[in-house]
């Protein structure tokens, strides 16, 4: 099993929220989990094109699952994941929110390795209707810079 975590504009540049492939145990809220913290233990600043996705930690039940290897938690980009959104709106006419287009970029990479014969499933859980206006933002953004997502 496959699960996609927000890498912004890439975990080496720092913007990220992804917690679990660059994050360290910590606690937050009360609950012992990995975290972006610098080495004092302080909260650093996530970053996401997704709302839903931009916050410094992750739920320890998504801590347990990775560290049993149960998950494999991959960092996706912002730009993967807004191909991945413009993919499946053009493809089938479905505008999935900005959060579950990560784990559709995820899901078009991981299809790649395998047979014609095995399956993929994936939870498209939110509307792309709210995220309309940060989508435009970014195609206009790489249209200035003549860059294709």
């Amino acid at each position: 099993m496959y699960g996609a975590e927000a890498a912004g504009k890439g975990v080496a540049t720092g913007e990220h929220a992804a917690t679990l492939t660059k994050g360290t145990i910590g606690i937050i809220h009360g609950m012992k989990t990995y975290l972006l913290q610098d080495a004092y233990g302080q909260i650093k600043e996530p970053y996401s094109i997704s709302a839903g996705l931009d916050y410094p930690g992750v739920g320890p039940e998504h801590a347990y699952l990775s560290e049993s290897g149960r998950v494999d938690y991959k960092a996706i980009t912002d730009d993967e994941a807004v191909a991945a959104l413009l993919q499946l709106s053009e493809l089938e006419g479905i505008l999935p929110a900005l959060e579950s287009a990560h784990g559709l970029a995820l899901a078009f990479k991981v299809a790649k390795t395998m047979r014609r014969e095995q399956r993929v499933v994936v939870c498209l859980s939110g509307r792309g209707d709210k995220d309309v206006k940060t989508i435009m933002h970014v195609l206009a953004n790489h249209e200035r810079r003549g860059k294709r997502l």
